[in-house]
């Protein structure tokens, strides 16, 4: 493993740990340390180097990857919106809540 790889990953894993806490804007800031790495190491490799290709199924694996957890983080975030639509909706058949009692209430 190269110095070029080893940066990599640990910037895959930033992008990785900042799409699972659904950060997504320091997310997008990984994703572009990441491809300026990515440059880099692709730059500094010799013409038809089988790194090459490593490399590319190390991006689409990682671009996938990603790709899919936001995916799934929105549709979390769209049901539990969801969810207190319905909660407030259900809310409303069964009446207003009742009015918070007042301490001089509460000794009548």
């Amino acid at each position: 493993m190269t110095s070029g790889d080893a940066e990599l990953e640990v910037l895959a894993d930033r992008l990785r740990a900042r799409v699972g806490e659904r950060r997504y804007r320091e997310a997008q800031d990984a994703l572009a340390e990441y491809c300026g790495a990515l440059r880099r190491t692709v730059a500094s490799l010799p013409r038809g180097d089988p790194g090459l290709r490593r490399l590319e199924d190390h991006w689409r694996r990682l671009a996938e990857e990603t790709r899919r957890r936001v995916l799934a983080g929105q549709a979390h975030a769209g049901a539990r919106l969801a969810e207190l639509a319905q909660m407030s909706q259900r809310s409303h058949l069964y009446g207003a809540a009742p009015e918070p009692r007042r301490t001089w209430e509460w000794l009548a």
